[in-house]
């Protein structure tokens, strides 16, 4: 039978019109999305009858770009103030007897904090791979089918050792590629209303060799998967580059494949006119993490240009250490006041900023049927209070999710089930979750 979600004040339905419905309800069935409209709620027999409260209702949000290890960092003194390369060898340190286990518990506690926030896909890129942890990535697939949570598995890699990164957490091209093959074979799954997909993403060119960047590429072509990898993010970056490469970031990584449209890079701040045009000429995406660019000190992502030239901007959270939290909605606010700073204050309405956070995201890593609310999409819907302290007064309360300080949900809804109501998880123990996380954090960081 289907499920009625009704009395919701305010629905953003992402659709081509960008339609905001006003006293609307949405039926679902199985997991997707059959009616929306407003006014009087259909007749029928549902199998249960979600009261919105009168709230805002949104796609579920999309995080294309995050680390969740480094919920086990956050505000670390050595790295508060630094740029990105030293807080990068202060942060990389500490990771050296990580387990999969501690995978597990950072995933779970990411992923729940992200949830909070109205998010309900969420990709990870975790590169961190410390020797005897085999089937590392495995307990991130675990917690996030605990959680009920979308989750895209970004097999990060590193196989060039460094001053940043500790021959520790190391591996080998064949070794990579193996494990990406058994993680394909296990997990990935393209069907429509997929849970759970797997793609392939090297840390960065200067942590990678050549050929296995270039193999990368191939690889990802021959299985139809995203490729991602950290570009643009510093100056410091693309003159290492030029150095040590011969060019900069963006023609390097073309020069090896790296120039279709399953490419999406991390950050992609510090970009020329005519790279701008390249991703846009190939429908190239960039994850955008504002908080994080600010934290560090590293720039302002070229939203508008990017969008313009006809690339993908989605939204990512970065890592916590460098963020260092992972409110989804939050970040989307950060998005369009940094767009506002650079371009000026019609730059990027909220409207724009949602799309970023959801059809963008989407586009992104290779989704149709998520990141709107219409008939045949996944159920998959964040509502949030209409009025809270931070808002109250507000005359449009779709920009006030914007402009506003950001809130938490009321109600998370992913594949028609609801994992969130009135604010708290309906099958998850958070106090005992963050307390574990808290002291584990504690012992990683002391190793």
């Amino acid at each position: 039978m289907p499920d009625l979600i009704h009395n919701i004040g305010h629905l953003v339905t992402m659709d081509e019109k960008r339609t905001v419905h006003t006293d609307a309800w949405i039926i679902t069935e199985s997991g997707t999305v059959t009616a929306v409209g407003s006014g009087k709620i259909p007749e029928g027999d549902f199998a249960q009858h979600i009261d919105a409260q009168g709230g805002i209702a949104t796609p579920g949000l999309i995080n294309t770009h995050h680390h969740f290890y480094q919920t086990m960092a956050r505000a670390y003194t050595p790295g508060n103030n630094a740029t990105l390369l030293p807080w990068l060898a202060a942060m990389n340190s500490n990771f050296r007897g990580f387990t999969t286990e501690d995978l597990h518990l950072v995933s779970q506690l990411a992923l729940a904090e992200m949830m909070l926030t109205g998010c309900t896909t969420a990709a990870d890129h975790h590169y961190i791979v410390p020797r005897g942890t085999p089937e590392h990535h495995d307990a991130q697939f675990a917690a996030a089918k605990e959680l009920g949570v979308r989750f895209h598995c970004g097999r990060g890699a590193m196989d060039k050792p460094s001053e940043l990164n500790p021959p520790e957490v190391c591996q080998s091209a064949d070794a990579i590629f193996a494990d990406m093959e058994r993680l394909l074979a296990t997990y990935h799954d393209t069907s429509s209303g997929s849970m759970q997909q797997v793609f392939l993403a090297p840390c960065a060119a200067t942590s990678c060799t050549e050929e296995f960047l270039k193999d990368s590429a191939t690889f990802a072509k021959q299985h139809h998967i995203p490729l991602h990898i950290h570009c643009g993010e510093t100056e410091a970056e693309n003159a290492y580059s030029h150095e040590h490469f011969g060019e900069r970031p963006v023609p390097y990584l073309a020069n090896l494949g790296w120039d279709f449209s399953g490419v999406y890079f991390a950050h992609g701040i510090h970009f020329t006119d005519e790279e701008v045009a390249f991703l846009g000429e190939r429908q190239m995406g960039v994850a955008h993490c504002p908080y994080a660019n600010m934290r560090l000190g590293s720039g302002i992502c070229r939203v508008g240009d990017l969008r313009a030239a006809g690339a993908s901007v989605g939204i990512g959270v970065d890592g916590s250490g460098s963020n260092d939290s992972g409110h989804v909605l939050g970040e989307l606010r950060q998005a369009l006041m940094l767009a506002r700073v650079r371009y000026g204050p019609s730059a990027m309405t909220a409207m724009q900023a949602l799309e970023i956070g959801t059809l963008e995201g989407a586009k992104i890593l290779k989704r149709t049927d998520i990141g709107s609310i219409t008939p045949g999409q996944c159920a998959d819907l964040a509502i949030f209070p209409a009025v809270d302290l931070f808002s109250s007064g507000h005359e449009n309360p779709v920009d006030a999710l914007l402009l506003c300080w950001p809130r938490t949900v009321d109600i998370l809804i992913i594949h028609g089930k609801v994992r969130i109501r009135n604010s708290a998880f309906v099958d998850l123990d958070l106090e005992a979750l963050i307390a574990q996380h808290h002291a584990r954090a504690k012992v990683v960081r002391e190793m």
